[in-house]
This record gives C-alpha cells, structure tokens and sequence, in this order.
C-alpha cells in the first residue's frame, strides 16, 4: 500500500495556485514515479469565497491555522511571503515536525540558518528552491555540488523586471521611465515597483545563496545594494560602443575565509554567457573549484515554473532530502563587499552638462589616461543635453574620481566590471601607479 503525504498550503494566491494546477494536471505521474500519494488536506487563505484560477473541495480552505494543524500535514508549503506572521507559522510546523518546502525569499533571506537549525533539530526537511529563481533548479544543483566542489563564486541575473527593463532600454533606445511604464502595463513590473528596480528582491536573493554556499549569517546592507534607477539610456549606448552590457548582478563570491554579498548595475562583456540573458529571464553563473564554470537559466516567476520548483521540492521531502548550509571554517568571517578595492576594475561614467563642456571634456579624458588609474577604454557621446564620458579603469582610487568629477562639475556613476580579462591586463602591464 502506498503511503500518503498529507500537504498543506499556506497561500492560495499564484505560487499556491500553480502548485495545486501542477497536483492535479500530473498527479498520476508523480504518483507512480514517486510510489506514493500526494493529498492537499487544507490551505489557508484570507478569503474562501474568493474566486480562484483553481479549483479545490471548499473544505480544503480555511482561514484559521489551528485547522490546517489539526489536519496533521506530513508538508507544509508556504506560498504566503512575507515574515508576519509566516515565519511564526514556520517555527510552528517545524516544532510539530512537519516538513517545509518555501517559496518566501523574504523570509529566508533573514532567517534561513535560523530555520536551518530548527528544523535539524526536529530532523526534518527545509527546501525552497522556488525561492530564488523560480523553475530554474540552481540551490538543488548547488546542494548537490556543495557535496565535492568548493563554490568559489556565485553571479546571478535575479529579477526579471529589471533585465527585462535593460533589455528594452538597450534595444529600442528608450529611457528607463518610459519602459518601467510599458513593463507596468504588461504585468512584467508591480505598480510599486520598488522592491525590484532598487535591488531589494536580487539581494534577498543572492543571500540565500550566499547562505547555502558559504554560510554565515549575512544580513542586507543599503550600501552594499543598488538597484537600476540612476542607469541610462546614454550609458547603455557608450558602454555597447566598448563591448559591454549593463545587468543588474547579484553577487556572491569567497574572499579569503569569509565572502563578499552585493547588487548593483554590473558590465558584462559581449563574450560572456550572462550578457545574452534577456528580457524576464534569470541566470545563475557558478563557479566551482572542481566542476568550473555553470550556466543555469530560465524564467524567474510565474505560476508554473514557481509552481513547479515547489512540486519538486516536494518529491525531494519524499526522497528524505533537504538543503544543507555549508559549514564554516573555523575563524571564518563573513566579508561585506562595498566600493570596488583599488585593485579592481572599475567602470566610471561621467556626465557633462551641455553648456561649456570643451574645456571640461578636455581635462577629464586628460585625467583619465594619465592619473586615474590604468586606462583600459574610453569612448565619448554626445546626445540630448549632456556630453557623456565613459572609462574603464584598473588600479584607480575612487575617492579621486569623484574629486575630479565635482571639480569639472559632473555627475559620476561607478559600476562594478564582470571581465576576468581586465585583471590579467593589469598584472601583464606591471603597472606603477601614482601614490
């Protein structure tokens, strides 16, 4: 006789309802591939008259959590989001040794090694690979590399909205306003889109990863995260000019015993596998020290590919498998990554104002191939307003870009630089730079 799983939802809403679509639509496969059965024996929602994309037994919903305990689930799936009072229903089902597969990237962001540790303590399962990049199966392949390879580095295009916002601004020249508007329209960006275009979802994000592949207990810092208000169309334009895209990354990387977390605008040569990720499609580029180099990529969001991810995690509690955090070192220490060291190729774009930029032009490409650092490209653009300078730089200090920008009055973006490339240029060089 088979043996049946009970489950019970916590959210009915997209992620819940394409659970319940995929239960249902492949519910046989999964029941003799998996040699047991699956049942949903509550959700819990706000509203049950609610009319819904699925269709469940009304005695299924509920609005009260003691009835989704007294049902006794084997799996608790939490398509709810947010901590409050998620995270207390969390720490509950573990307590009551339930398993636990989660979409909520929120939530683990702040509290997966507390929950980790929770739930190994009930000897239980903590899955939630829909988390972080919907149906794409990154933390399952980082779990199961984490077994032999050391990651070394982990780089990810994590929010649809704002790939597909570049995309757009790219291709059709478009200001970044004028596209958040029409990605608005389509349903590709929420009406407060804040949490996409200021880089809180990619952060959330890339610190569950930085979690499972590193460790720690890394908490987001607003220095450490920017999102892709201040990028333009004019620097899209000048830094294709020398080769370049510009992608919201999200990073996390070791650095010595400990690892570096951060988000922001990033250059990613033409060459490189992540620059060819468009529109609402997510990568995740990983680097291990044994397996080397990893390109995983897909939808990021949607009931189905979330949905799915979930479903898996599911199949996975059955198999008696969960995530496990990588143990830290002993005197590992977590690294936050802020400015770029002086080592480290940096991307500077400076805009000038229309009015009397000559002179200031002048100087500042002056400045750039003699006391900025060591110069691997500039180029120049003049279009509506302003006159635009963009450089890409090696060794340089960051407090003196910004210096000689004020001094020539014009406005300095920094972006990080994706281009092994530019190191190996550097040391080649053997560059002595100014003191």
């Amino acid at each position: 006789m088979m043996k049946k799983w009970k489950i019970a939802l916590l959210g009915l809403g997209t992620v819940g309802s394409g659970v319940v679509t995929i239960l249902q639509t492949h519910g046989e496969r999964i029941r003799k591939q998996l040699g047991a059965d699956l049942e949903v024996v509550g959700a819990l929602v706000r509203n049950p008259a609610k009319s819904r994309k699925v269709e469940v037994e009304s005695d299924v919903l509920t609005t009260d959590i003691q009835t989704i305990w007294e049902r006794e689930p084997d799996i608790i799936i939490d398509a709810m989001g947010g901590l409050d009072p998620t995270l207390g229903y969390i720490e509950e089902a573990i307590s009551r040794q339930c398993h636990v597969v989660s979409a909520n990237k929120e939530m683990l962001a702040a509290y997966g090694p507390h929950l980790h540790h929770l739930a190994e303590e009930q000897n239980v399962s903590l899955l939630y690979e829909a988390s972080v990049g919907g149906g794409i199966p990154v933390l399952n392949a980082l779990s199961q590399l984490l077994h032999a390879n050391r990651i070394t580095r982990v780089y990810g295009i994590l929010n649809g909205t704002t790939n597909y916002i570049l995309t757009k601004m790219e291709e059709e020249n478009l200001a970044y306003e004028e596209v958040l508007a029409q990605a608005q329209e389509l349903g590709f960006a929420e009406a407060d889109p804040m949490a996409d275009v200021e880089g809180y979802d990619a952060f959330n994000k890339i610190q569950i990863i930085g979690h499972l592949c590193f460790g720690g207990k890394t908490q987001p810092l607003a220095s450490e995260r920017e999102g892709i208000v201040s990028v333009t169309s004019e620097e899209i334009e000048v830094y294709g000019k020398l080769g370049y895209r510009v992608k919201l990354l999200a990073v996390a990387e070791r650095q010595g015993s400990g690892y570096s977390l951060r988000v922001g605008p990033t250059l990613v040569p033409h060459s490189h596998q992540l620059a060819g990720v468009k529109n609402e499609y997510n990568a995740v580029f990983v680097t291990g020290d044994i397996v080397g180099d990893l390109l995983f990529t897909g939808k990021g969001a949607g009931a189905l590919p979330t949905g799915s991810a979930v479903v898996e995690d599911v199949l996975q509690v059955v198999s008696g498998r969960t995530f496990a955090l990588e143990q830290e070192e002993a005197g590992g220490r977590t690294v936050i990554h802020g400015e770029a060291e002086t080592s480290e190729a940096v991307a500077a774009f400076f805009t000038l104002p229309k009015r009397e930029t000559d002179s200031a032009k002048i100087r500042l490409l002056s400045f750039l191939s003699s006391e900025a650092g060591f110069l691997h490209a500039v180029d120049t653009l003049e279009a509506g307003e302003g006159s635009y300078i963009a450089a890409i730089l090696s060794g340089a200090d960051v407090q003196v870009l910004q210096a000689f920008a004020k001094h020539v009055d014009a406005v300095l973006h920094l972006r990080a630089v994706l281009d092994d490339r530019l190191a190996l240029a550097f040391r080649e060089a053997n560059v002595t730079l100014p003191i």
